[in-house]
């Protein structure tokens, strides 16, 4: 019964002590609009949670009226109340019920997606999630502060939602908002996007016009490229030699008739900003070779964690904190220290990037090198063998 489910469930994991750990798991099935009764659609879940989990688990069904679409909630209790088993949750467990309710919905006269519809939603639900998580890091990283962050995707045409400390976007077609925390994890919770802005403070201010970014960046990009990459015993020289190699360019996608940025264009600036902004992190630190590449990196290290141990802390007294005025003066402590932890975790950021890199290209070349003396070995036996032709 809905008055005693909870208290029910709890005693069964008690029972088994087994208390901790995920407590339930939820599942959702939904109807076509207008094609179904309240009575029916919960006569349906009922089969469902019975077939599927009834002679182990305890579940509780519940139909829900507040959308078109009627559907039923499901939650199972973690803990078998038979054996005190955990549920394990996998693909195919989805699969099974995906094709249980197919199969009751079939009974009762209700329509079910084809698999090509299945699937072209699945495809189409992940690209969009896998866009709105590069989407928020762009954010987090272009804006200096958190309203400045909801101002970055609002003009990435995102619809954000920030009420009762729970922040969700969404973009049109979709109708839905996305809980940001509970679809990518606590890290993309208000409090850790709050701290990463702090700490990944950015370049240069964010602009809405994307044809100011895209000028900025292009022009820093080729100034830089003259300027830092003329020692041919340099790092920066073996990076600009493998940029051509491979034709990193984006001149040509930046020259044409660009009005709106687009995921495929903020890539295209991030990539020219990363490549500009190593070039004078080179030149400025006087780095020539991979070893001073990596006693810097070192040196970095052991300047930022000491600072990042102590805005952990911070933090930590943050939660502690009771008055408003005693979270505001730890919050501008945690300013302070983040101002200086931005510059070097920045260096850190383009010693791993740029000696990823050069990892990169010394393959190349070592494959390179291989290539050519197979080359070479094939023209002289090739040489050999027509030379012994004319000999006899």
């Amino acid at each position: 019964m809905p008055d005693t489910s909870y208290q029910e469930m709890i005693n069964v994991k008690k029972q088994f002590f087994k208390t901790d750990g995920i407590q339930c798991f939820h599942a959702v099935q939904s109807f076509v609009k207008g094609e179904i009764t309240p009575e029916q659609a919960h006569e349906i879940g009922m089969k469902l949670a019975e077939e599927l989990w009834g002679d182990k688990f305890q579940v509780v069904v519940t139909t829900h009226l507040n959308t078109d679409n009627l559907h039923n909630h499901f939650v199972l209790n973690s803990v078998s109340f038979l054996d005190g088993k955990k549920f394990c949750n996998t693909k195919k467990d989805y699969a099974i019920m995906r094709k249980t309710s197919d199969r009751l919905c079939e009974e009762y006269g209700l329509n079910v997606l084809s698999q090509e519809e299945k699937y072209n939603k699945y495809a189409t639900s992940r690209l969009y999630k896998e866009l709105m998580k590069d989407s928020i890091d762009y954010a987090i990283e272009n804006a200096k502060d958190y309203n400045e962050f909801i101002k970055v995707l609002q003009d990435l045409d995102y619809i954000v939602t920030d009420k009762n400390n729970i922040l969700s976007i969404r973009r049109d077609p979709y109708k839905r908002n996305t809980r940001i925390k509970r679809q990518f994890g606590n890290k993309y919770s208000k409090e850790n996007i709050y701290k990463r802005i702090l700490e990944t403070q950015p370049l240069y201010p964010y602009s809405s016009n994307p044809m100011v970014l895209i000028t900025r960046t292009l022009e820093n990009y080729n100034k830089q490229k003259e300027k830092h990459y003329q020692n041919k015993g340099s790092i920066g020289y073996l990076i600009y030699q493998y940029e051509k190699l491979f034709d990193i360019s984006t001149e040509s996608t930046l020259k044409s008739n660009i009005t709106k940025i687009t995921p495929e264009l903020i890539a295209e600036i991030k990539k020219m900003d990363e490549y500009s902004n190593q070039a004078r992190f080179l030149a400025k630190n006087n780095i020539n070779t991979e070893q001073e590449l990596l006693d810097f990196e070192k040196a970095a290290y052991e300047r930022v964690n000491p600072l990042k141990s102590k805005m952990e802390n911070l933090w930590k007294k943050h939660k502690r904190a009771k008055t408003n005025e005693e979270k505001q003066a730890i919050e501008n402590e945690i300013i302070e220290i983040s101002k200086q932890i931005t510059p070097i975790a920045e260096e850190i950021r383009h010693c791993n990037n740029i000696l990823q890199r050069v990892e990169k290209i010394k393959r190349h070349q070592l494959h390179e090198q291989i290539e050519r003396e197979k080359a070479q070995f094939e023209k002289d036996q090739e040489k050999n063998k027509k030379d012994n032709n004319k000999a006899r």
